[in-house]
């Protein structure tokens, strides 16, 4: 699944169970950023690198 692409966060958050599952791990923060970006969101490894990016500006 992790070469799927989908329209945007969102799609993919409703069609696969395993995006939902790491985004709801997430800090609220976390997600709020990738939240703003959800358009440019389209695959798992986008999420995940956003996720990791997202985790250092926070720090």
């Amino acid at each position: 699944m992790f070469g799927k692409e989908y329209r945007d966060l969102a799609d993919m958050l409703l069609n696969n169970q395993r995006a939902k599952n790491f985004y709801k791990d997430l800090p609220q923060d976390v997600q709020q950023i990738i939240t703003e970006n959800g358009s440019e969101i389209r695959t798992m490894s986008a999420l995940r690198h956003f996720a990791k990016t997202a985790k250092k500006t926070e720090s």
